[in-house]
């Protein structure tokens, strides 16, 4: 849902390091609403947090086109992306990247542009006095616009490792031009905004809203992440692990009784969603995903099919066993046009592997909101909590313990899976489970976070071997180290002469 549409012009004749912004400094507002107009009652701080959860729907940020696709599953072994894809799929997924595509300047954009509106939010909230709104809902207030602002940095310092790191509204010309921090400085910054909305947020489901266990289970995930490239501080996993058990055991969160409830638009706020980007449709207004659309099947869209443009890896379809519920629930073997859901009991629906799209984000059928979608797009569940305890577990102890096979396996169980196998190392257990969030949290974003935090990247890049003729080709053919980070946009640098392009892209 957008809940506050255009997420407050507000606030903000602020600066993001855009250059669309630079001319709505430039401009003379006519129609905008100055913010020290603004935040004069308590009902206008809400506008403004709504503002703030607002810019995460933004399609550069979290909806479909945004980070979760460009960075997350772009140039991976989950998605094959065919010869005609546009908006620079094609070269993400060949690592024929530059400095100078518009796909990567539009993430930068759309990160920046939504950091300068939740640090609005926290500034001019923190300056309202008791008298215009209770302090109590001020501090929550606040610390949610700061977990918005983790979600947003957490996102950039994994695209980029070296961004600016800007923590208070941007409101004039002269303030744009920022050094970049280094990668410790950010997830520090990171860290500290966790633990003020985790200190202060209340438990339970969220609906959609910042709350403790939200807070809890992403600054789990940023240690996790920290054990990796570029830190690698070894000493985080058992920070992860302290987070994680939080969360399991706040009794708030437990995995849906069968995999495909947690993505069922009519059961979303469920109990495994942690935190989510909210959506409602339909496209008129503004308040849809395109992620149905962009990762949906074959067939037209009145019945609920996607555009077709990107086509599930082969190993990945291979890689289920045949009694996982979560084959069916991911893979659309079929053409929605001419074949009923129930596609693995039907051989007659498969289309041959070369033409499976993603299942997982598929619209209602019959669908009436065409070209978008109602479906809210999951950040945190419980699934990707258990699979990450157990990673962290593996990791501290040397070995994979009771705990950590058990947290694995109530997923796999879920999903009738077979169970993780007995008397493994710590190197298998750590493999073995690199494959099941492969299997389980597919299309969610997640996957070259997991091959950078595992040592696998370039190992897998390398291995991809599609053969379909829909391909566009193998990404191992043109990778190089350097591009396990994104390059700062050739636009922003010539923006702002303080910001300094990463090591290989010169």
């Amino acid at each position: 849902m957008k809940i506050f549409k255009y997420a407050i012009a507000i606030l903000i004749l602020g600066v993001g390091f855009s250059a669309c912004q630079k001319d709505l400094l430039e401009e003379k507002p006519t129609n905008v609403l100055v913010a020290s107009q603004f935040f004069q009652s308590a009902a206008d701080a809400e506008i403004a947090l709504n503002g703030a959860y607002n810019s995460l729907q933004n399609d550069w940020t979290f909806d479909f086109v945004g980070a979760p696709v460009h960075w997350g599953n772009k140039g991976v072994d989950e998605l094959n992306t065919p010869n005609w894809a546009a908006g620079g799929r094609k070269e993400l997924q060949l690592y024929q990247i530059t400095s100078n595509m518009v796909a990567i300047e539009n993430l930068w954009q759309g990160h920046f542009e939504s950091i300068n509106v939740v640090n609005g939010v926290v500034d001019r909230v923190a300056a309202m006095s008791d008298e215009l709104i209770d302090s109590e809902r001020r501090a929550e207030i606040i610390a949610e616009a700061k977990f918005i602002r983790a979600i947003l940095y957490f996102s950039a310092v994994k695209i980029w490792e070296n961004v600016p790191l800007i923590t208070s509204e941007t409101t004039s010309l002269n303030d744009i031009e920022v050094s970049q921090a280094t990668p410790d400085a950010v997830y520090a910054q990171i860290i500290s905004d966790l633990q003020e909305a985790e200190s202060v947020l209340e438990q339970g489901q969220g609906g959609g809203r910042a709350t403790q266990g939200a807070a809890a289970t992403l600054l789990g995930k940023v240690y996790l992440q920290m054990t990796g490239h570029p830190l690698n501080q070894t000493d985080k996993f058992a920070m992860a692990v302290e987070q994680f058990e939080k969360v399991i055991s706040s009794g708030v969160y437990s995995l849906q009784p069968t995999y495909s409830a947690v993505f069922d638009y009519l059961n979303e706020d469920n109990s495994e969603t942690i935190f989510a980007v909210k959506f409602d449709g339909p496209a008129m207004n503004d308040d849809g995903s395109s992620v149905g659309s962009y990762m949906g099947p074959n067939g037209s869209q009145a019945n609920g099919g996607g555009w077709g443009t990107e086509y599930i890896n082969q190993d990945l379809v291979a890689s289920y066993d045949g009694n996982d519920d979560r084959l069916c629930h991911n893979v659309a073997k079929h053409n929605v046009n001419n074949c009923n859901t129930n596609f693995c009991e039907d051989a007659s629906c498969d289309i041959g592997a070369c033409g499976y799209r993603p299942w997982k984000w598929h619209k209602p059928k019959p669908n009436t909101f065409l070209y978008d979608s109602p479906i809210d797009f999951i950040l945190l569940r419980y699934a990707d909590v258990l699979l990450s305890y157990a990673e962290a577990l593996n990791k501290l102890e040397g070995g994979p313990s009771a705990n950590a096979y058990d947290a694995v396996n109530q997923v796999t169980s879920r999903s009738n899976a077979p169970a993780m196998a007995d008397g493994l190392d710590a190197s298998a257990f750590a493999d073995a489970l690199l494959m099941e969030r492969r299997r389980e949290l597919c299309f969610e974003g997640h996957r070259k976070d997991d091959l950078i935090r595992f040592g696998k990247f370039k190992d897998v890049i390398m291995s991809v071997n599609e053969s379909c003729w829909s391909s566009s080709g193998n990404p191992g053919d043109n990778f190089e180290d350097h591009e396990i980070r994104f390059p700062i946009p050739q636009r922003e640098l010539d923006l702002n002469s303080n910001l300094k392009q990463n090591t290989g892209y010169e």
